[in-house]
């Protein structure tokens, strides 16, 4: 029986290629979208979930009150952890770890540049990582070892098991490897390529060992069964005990959530990564269903072609469901063969959507879960395409197929054209959307910063780079093409260094305000092309600079004047007294997503560690062979990396730029598919039309006209698709700007253009197929029943 059934399949194919080839080509082109969202949400879904005992493993977390505001953060005292073993029995493992950090690691004459973080030995207990080489225990409990993963040591060895030998780090402190670790997972969100331990890092900054400041981050894991909420709810006034004046509460924060749902506002959580996760599922399962419509508006708009096959089959005797049964397997033999389509497109394409996604997907043909969403798809698609074909022409009535009632069911002529009415909504929406993300980043890339970040070059400052500076500084402005140089503490990709902890004449004893802190050197404004609204910048001609001068930023400025005209004088951390010397223009160090905040910025190379360089546009080329040879041969242990500060500043919109990107060729592809689907309708209405646009011909009607009888079919449900879809666009774009500090205005032109590009594309599908039907002969339509 099913043999027969897929004989009059491939028959029905063969026969109808056009159809046969739209069907193939749109649900194949719907289910690659569908496979490749399916396996990016999947990744991004898998994300910190592999680590076992998860359920227990929690990230300590900060809720930092200024007036009415809250900052919620992840850093933490640097002494947080070991404290928190100690007061709470509930507290299995704790570990404090450092942010990310180059590090230059040398064996011999070898020398490469890893990534690397400062933690405490309980980490490796909390996130079970895999062993390669050496032992799980007593890992990083002495300051004097490391532990790295395999890639860097084939990096530096060009071989695995390296147990035993010594590396030197940044030139500066040997270290012994204790283990080899696999590598990092890439669904894990914790990177590094080598591990030092944490006591060495807290040696070396006192900062780092004071209650009031914040930095590190910290992890713990509790013992099986224990109440996380509760927990949580403990650790609130934790910090008092060590910091009476503390604003800050604290609370425990599932590790395994963080990731995607990280974004907090007023002190609760509002989503996070978690949203272009549901976008893009929603996007990729909208393809899928536009391409089943396409399918579905086809099959029955050819159903008079296979009426009579029907009606005879129904007369001898058919059932019902002998007739639902023929076309679903239809349906799912053009769906299986889409598939195989669909995924060799996934193969070909994975590395290009790799790239633009930036992740590391494969295809997991060895998992068993994939098979079964695979063929779930794949059942799924087979169905819904299939369905309403199939139970419309099971349905028909017999009478009505032989009286030749069947063409004149407007019901099915309202379900093809609701059909179509949806697919283009969702393309249009899709445009305008696309359009809105566009514009605000090119709004964000290209917005007066309140400093220069073209022809702006950073690197980072080791050894000798560091402590003879001012060597460095003058060597490199020998050079012709570069204009200025200095140096300081901040990427400006976001916040670095903070404290609430300032004082000045007039504060308010309820108010308060996070305040980043710049450490800098001589020339640092000029280097970076800032304005002075009022004072001046660091001068060498000023000696107290250095001790007790300061620059703020305008926002810090009007925050603490109030309704004075001045402001003189400020206290840092409690003790040290600062003269306002120079107040600059308001300049961005977070992305558009974070409001302007004050900003206070001292005069303190010690802490300046990234080199700022200036230079002339187009010698790019020449002067960074010329700094990688002068710091070479300065510090031959130092690693020269050039980072540009427009590229930098960009890298703050990537998850944008990647909605964006996906969702341009997604939009693409949903108006191909639909186009394709409008491309076979109209060939069906041209069809149906034969004889009257032959009647028409006779009596002289012109090529416009004739093409209007058939565009006419199409042009008002897309019209009224076009209105909803800039609907349900323009509520996507409020929700998305809405996560802007700085955003721009959903401006009208963004409607009329997605409408003339959806309209266009539409009308010349539709009259490229019409067109056929125009030029044909009059004699030959009429001439035959």
């Amino acid at each position: 029986m099913y043999k027969n059934y897929i004989k009059i399949a491939v028959r029905g194919f063969a026969k109808h290629k056009l159809t046969f080839f739209i069907n193939l080509f749109g649900l194949a082109l719907g289910l690659w979208v569908a496979l490749l969202i399916g396996l990016w949400v999947v990744d991004e879904l898998s994300i910190n979930q592999h680590f076992s005992q998860k359920e227990d493993i929690y990230q300590i977390m900060e809720h930092q009150r200024y007036g009415t505001e809250i900052f919620t953060t992840s850093s933490t005292p640097g002494i947080l952890a070991p404290e928190l073993k100690a007061k709470f029995p509930e507290v299995a493992y704790a570990s404090n770890y450092s942010w990310n950090m180059p590090m230059i690691a040398s064996h011999e004459e070898d020398r490469v540049k890893l990534d690397g973080k400062h933690v405490e030995p309980d980490l490796l207990k909390i996130l079970d990582f895999e062993v390669l080489h050496g032992t799980a225990q007593g890992l990083l409990e002495s300051k004097e070892n490391a532990v790295i993963t395999k890639t860097a040591a084939l990096k530096l060895f060009g071989r695995s098991d390296v147990v035993g030998e010594s590396i030197k780090i940044d030139n500066y402190r040997d270290y012994l490897i204790q283990a080899v670790l696999a590598d990092v997972p890439s669904q894990s969100q914790m990177k590094f390529e080598i591990l030092l331990p944490y006591e060495v890092m807290l040696a070396e900054n006192e900062w780092m060992n004071q209650w009031n400041n914040n930095g590190p981050q910290a992890l713990v894991k509790l013992f099986p069964g224990t109440d996380g909420k509760a927990f949580s709810a403990k650790l609130k006034d934790f910090l008092k005990e060590y910091h009476p004046e503390t604003n800050i509460s604290m609370f425990a924060y599932p590790f395994k959530e963080i990731y995607l749902h990280s974004r907090f506002e007023d002190g609760q959580q509002v989503g996070g990564r978690i949203g272009h996760v549901r976008l893009f599922a929603i996007i990729g399962l909208f393809v899928l269903l536009i391409a089943c419509i396409n399918f579905m508006n086809l099959s029955t708009a050819k159903s008079q072609k296979r009426a009579k096959e029907v009606g005879v089959r129904k007369v001898v005797g058919a059932e019902k469901s002998a007739l639902i049964y023929q076309f679903l397997s239809e349906s799912l033999l053009i769906t299986f063969f889409s598939s195989l389509l669909a995924l060799l497109m996934v193969e070909l394409s994975l590395p290009v959507f790799n790239e633009l996604a930036s992740k590391q997907l494969v295809v997991p043909y060895g998992q068993l879960w994939f098979w079964v969403g695979f063929i779930s798809i794949i059942l799924f698609t087979g169905l819904i395409a299939g369905s309403y074909p199939a139970f419309y022409l099971s349905a028909t009535k017999v009478a009505h197929i032989f009286r030749k009632q069947h063409n004149q069911d407007r019901y099915a002529v309202l379900a093809r054209k609701g059909l179509v009415f949806f697919q283009f909504i969702l393309a249009t929406a899709l445009i305008i959307s696309t359009i809105v993300v566009n514009q605000q980043i090119q709004y964000a890339l290209n917005q007066n910063l309140g400093f220069d970040k073209d022809q702006l070059l950073m690197f980072e400052l080791n050894g000798k780079l560091h402590s003879e500076f001012e060597t460095l500084k003058h060597e490199l402005e020998k050079h012709p093409d570069i204009q200025l140089v200095s140096r300081g503490s901040h990427s400006f990709s976001g916040r670095n260094s903070n404290t609430g902890n300032i004082s000045w004449e007039g504060k308010d004893p309820d108010a308060g305000a996070l305040f980043e802190m710049f450490h800098t050197d001589y020339d640092f404004f000029q280097t970076m092309g800032m304005s002075f609204l009022d004072g001046r910048p660091f001068d060498r001609g000023y000696g107290s600079d250095s001790l007790g001068g300061v620059v703020l930023n305008k926002k810090a400025f009007d925050l603490m004047r109030g309704d004075k005209d001045r402001v003189e004088k400020l206290v840092l951390w409690d003790t040290e007294e600062r003269e306002v010397i120079g107040v600059v223009e308001d300049f961005y160090f977070q992305s558009f997503h974070q409001a302007m905040e004050p900003a206070i910025i001292l005069l303190t190379p010690k802490y300046s560690h990234i080199g700022l360089v200036r230079f002339d546009a187009e010698k790019a080329a020449t002067v960074t062979a010329y700094m990688q040879e002068l710091t070479q041969s300065m510090e031959p242990a130092f690693i020269f990396e050039a980072h540009f500060m427009d590229a930098n500043y960009a890298r703050m919109y990537q998850d944008d730029l990647r909605l964006r990107d996906l969702s341009k060729y997604f939009s693409i592809l949903t108006i191909l598919i639909s186009c394709l689907g409008l491309l076979g309708l109209s060939a069906h209405v041209a069809e149906q039309k034969t004889k009257e646009i032959g009647i028409r011909k006779v009596h002289g009607a012109s090529t416009f006209s004739i093409l209007h009888v058939i565009n006419r079919e199409f042009v008002m449900v897309v019209s009224l698709s076009i209105v909803v879809g800039c609907l349900l666009a323009y509520w996507f774009a409020v929700d998305f700007l809405s996560d802007y500090a700085h955003a721009i205005s959903f401006a009208w032109w963004f409607m009329p253009l997605a409408a003339l590009l959806i309209m266009g594309m539409a009308y010349l599908t539709v009259t490229l197929q019409s067109w056929k039907a125009t030029k044909m002969n009059p004699v030959n339509s009429l001439k035959t029943e």
